[in-house]
């Protein structure tokens, strides 16, 4: 995207749909939106890494091979060291535009390696029997005015049992 610089105004660019639009830094977001709908039949492509990058058809390889932000997304496909730094093969990797991982990529290691959600031995929850004996509001649903009517009746008499039990 072509950019110019206002006098009194700051940076505007210059809308790939339509020459004639000059929109600021900050506005060019929300106006591509705008003039893509009204340009649905334009040969323009987006730009993989940035979606305010629309550029012909034509040029999206070299775009994607020239793209200012291609560095910083491909930064998140590797592992950062434990000093929060990034490796110097997957930074290499990153600003040269290889792909795939490195060759000593690791997956990362965080939190408690022990801890294992899958074989706790706690019986599973289930909602049913917990409202059955505790004194939950329970609302009868899908069924007919009769089967309402007797819903309520037994809720009342199931609420004023567990009551009675807990005093």
């Amino acid at each position: 995207m072509a950019s110019l610089n206002v006098p009194n105004f700051g940076k505007v660019l210059i809308c790939p749909y339509n020459i004639s639009h000059h929109i600021s830094v900050t506005g060019m977001p929300s106006h591509l939106i705008k003039c893509r709908r009204q340009h649905r039949n334009a040969k323009i492509a987006i730009c993989l890494f940035n979606r305010t990058h629309c550029v012909p058809e034509q040029e999206l390889a070299f775009h994607m091979k020239n793209c200012p932000d291609r560095a910083m997304m491909e930064t998140y496909q590797y592992v950062t060291s434990t000093n929060g730094n990034m490796s110097d093969l997957a930074l290499d990797a990153a600003i040269n535009g290889t792909k795939g991982k490195p060759d000593d990529y690791q997956p990362s290691q965080t939190g408690n390696d022990d801890e294992n959600w899958d074989d706790m031995n706690a019986k599973p929850y289930n909602p049913v029997a917990y409202c059955e004996t505790h004194a939950v509001i329970r609302k009868a649903t899908h069924k007919t005015a009769a089967e309402k009517r007797q819903f309520y009746e037994d809720e009342k008499h199931r609420i004023s049992q567990l009551r009675k039990r807990n005093l």
